[in-house]
């Protein structure tokens, strides 16, 4: 090779790798400022884990899974799946699939990790999905052609989009125990991020008709992180089909119900029961239609929809707990019947009953549970003329599996978009960058901010990185706009588990305010990003010196203020050399002694609760004893002829 050659192909080399860095970056700006970053699996998952405690046996068909039920967290069901820790179960990286829940397929591992974490370009086999064993042998020689594979797909939703090349593939094991590629799916430019796309696969040849037939779908792509995504849904794998059979007789329950409380999924409960009317809103309930019969004449596949709904609330009095559970709505009509491939989202028509909550409870939790009335799995007879259940072809499945959903509202002590998972982590990729969520107070009065919950993947090397916390009162920069600044320690939880930072000074708040942070370095910081809900025209983001609306970042981040009793100004803690009053030592053990003319002493924690205590006088004051009380920041309020002060004290 000549000189001009390898300084040729050196040339060559290099824009190659020009080109891809290009590519990597653009990948990874897909959500304009935010860097999406994967989040560790539960701790007790492990390469291999399964319930079971012996090897799955052969099944008979059929073979149907919509991913709506199953018996572990955040993984498809084991007695169906022979292998399936690498992909995600979870209710919000599909939009609009067929049913409740998706499987979702990308660049991580069982453990939440990449596959090659140093090789940002690395492409490869990523995840995969194996069915049990499938015993096709009991399949007669007559009614083998009619066996065929479906499923829904659908590339990006509400993760990152595959790449030009990226696949997904569809393997059959023969009887030699090879593994032979039947499908390959790429995005040719036709497909929806949006909409699920349905492919039927014939099982033909009579080698695959053995007693351990199984089938694998597995995505190729990038193996350093969450890219390149896809989702599936509803894989269906039965004999008397043919390549149109595409209709199931399957009405479902789409999308987990949205918020009833103005876009939140959380609220302080003193906001809530000032005016409980005016902050409810009926959430909205999607349900799907998968049947259509062309030239269907006993309109079997137009569904008359009822549901029934009920609710159980659970009420925080003096740290005791009540139930209330009440039926609310009883097989109530759906308007017109669900016509054949119909989306639907309607309002449902009974809120919660709420009547019971006062002033006097301190907490409740309303869990919502809702279940449509879908006709399915009705077997058609004189008395049923819309049945459309056929037994010899479906049985034993049930079709009812989707049709109920559940979910939980907290009324509390602080504000959430989120609903308490996440299926992401999302951080600003420049260092210096400052991120700010807008909360609308569901109040008229001032109230005080005293906590903010953050939830902070273990993501990476915990390198004990600091951030400056954000408290705003708007977004115009004006140094009037700032109502509270704190530098302070990141502190990363495990899965979905909240760190709560106690601010230094109670900052008030009314109307509205922004609660973020700005980063110190340019080490990713990711927080718990939310695909269920979304309250992305609430985030804000500034890079360069000017606050911008994000635009293409889905979900909700993981960010609550917590409310609580605030003392003094608004602004923050009232001077406390304006006191006579003494107290000391600070910090202390829980036990200190007040000095002056203090009549009445209350110590409070960071969320405004009261703290038991003893207090014995003694010629040099008062000693004041905390009952049971936790390390941490407490607020002491003095009661004084002079009028009322609050200051911060620390129980170490």
């Amino acid at each position: 090779m000549t000189q001009k050659t390898k300084s040729q192909n050196l040339m060559n080399y290099r824009k190659i790798c020009w080109l891809a860095l290009i590519f990597v970056i653009n990948a990874q700006l897909a959500f304009s400022q935010f860097t999406i970053v994967p989040l560790p699996k539960e701790k007790n998952l492990k390469a291999g884990y399964s319930g079971r405690t012996q090897e799955l046996a052969p099944m008979p068909l059929p073979f149907w899974d919509d991913f709506s039920f199953s018996n572990r967290p955040d993984s498809p069901h084991d007695t169906l799946w022979n292998s399936s820790n690498s992909v995600s179960l979870n209710f919000g990286l599909g939009i609009n699939p067929p049913s409740l829940g998706v499987a979702t397929f990308d660049g991580l591992n069982e453990f939440g990790s990449p596959y090659v974490p140093n090789e940002p370009l690395a492409k490869g086999i990523a995840d995969s999905l194996v069915s049990r064993p499938i015993a096709l042998d009991l399949v007669p020689l007559g009614e083998r052609s009619s066996v065929f594979l479906s499923f829904y797909f659908q590339y990006k939703g509400n993760g990152e989009a595959p790449d030009p090349g990226d696949q997904l593939r569809v393997l059959f094991k023969n009887a030699s125990g090879a593994w032979i590629t039947v499908r390959t799916i790429e995005n040719d430019g036709s497909l929806d991020p949006t909409v699920f796309t349905q492919t039927l696969i014939p099982v033909a040849g009579n080698d695959f008709f053995h007693s351990g037939f199984q089938f694998t779908i597995q995505s190729y792509g990038r193996l350093s992180g969450p890219f390149d995504t896809w989702n599936i849904d509803y894989v269906y794998l039965n004999k008397g089909r043919n390549a149109s059979d595409t209709s199931y007789p399957d009405r479902t329950i789409s999308i987990p119900l949205s918020s009833m409380l103005n876009g939140y999924y959380s609220m302080p409960f003193d906001h809530f029961v000032e005016d409980p009317a005016s902050y409810l809103t009926a959430p909205l309930l999607t349900m799907h239609n998968l049947e259509f019969i062309p030239g269907n004449t006993t309109q079997s596949d137009v569904q008359p929809i009822s549901y029934d709904s009920e609710d159980s609330v659970f009420v925080y009095r003096d740290e005791t707990e009540n139930i209330y559970t009440h039926q609310l709505d009883l097989a109530t009509s759906i308007g017109n019947p669900l016509q054949p491939l119909e989306f639907r989202k309607t309002p449902i028509q009974t809120l919660p009953d709420l009547s019971g909550l006062s002033a006097l409870d301190s907490a409740a939790r309303i869990k919502l549970k809702l279940w449509i009335n879908s006709g399915d799995n009705v077997v058609p007879s004189v008395a049923e003329p819309l049945g459309d259940y056929n037994t010899i072809k479906y049985a034993p499945i049930d079709f009812r599996l989707n049709d109920t959903t559940q979910v939980e509202y907290m009324l509390d002590n602080y504000y959430a978009y989120d609903d308490g998972t996440a299926e992401y982590g999302a951080s600003l990729n420049q260092p210096g960058a400052q991120l700010a969520c807008l909360f609308k107070m569901n109040t008229l009065k001032r109230d005080t901010i005293v906590a903010i919950d953050f939830y902070f993947p273990e993501f990476g090397e915990d390198i004990g990185q600091s951030i400056e916390v954000l408290i705003l009162r708007d977004l115009s920069g004006d140094p009037s706009s700032f109502l509270h600044k704190q530098t302070v320690n990141v502190v990363r939880g495990a899965k979905n588990k909240f760190w709560r930072l106690g601010l230094e000074r109670l900052v008030g708040v009314k109307d509205q305010f922004y609660v973020g942070w700005k980063q110190s370095t340019s080490t990713s910081l990711p927080i718990g990003l939310d695909k269920n809900t979304n309250s992305g025209d609430k985030i804000f983001f500034n890079t360069n010196g000017e606050w911008e609306p994000n635009v293409n970042l889905v979900g909700s981040l993981m960010i609550r203020p917590v409310f609580g009793k605030g003392i003094g100004v608004f602004t923050g803690l009232p001077n406390e050399e304006v006191s006579p009053i003494q107290f000391y030592p600070n910090p202390s053990n829980g036990s200190f002694m007040v000095t002056g003319n203090a009549e009445t002493i209350e110590v409070y924690d960071i969320t405004g609760r009261i703290i038991p205590q003893s207090i014995v006088k003694t010629q040099e004051g008062q000693q004041v004893q905390l009952i049971n009380a936790r390390p941490g920041l407490y607020i002491l309020r003095l009661f004084s002829p002079k009028g009322v002060s609050s200051h911060r004290i620390k129980v170490d």
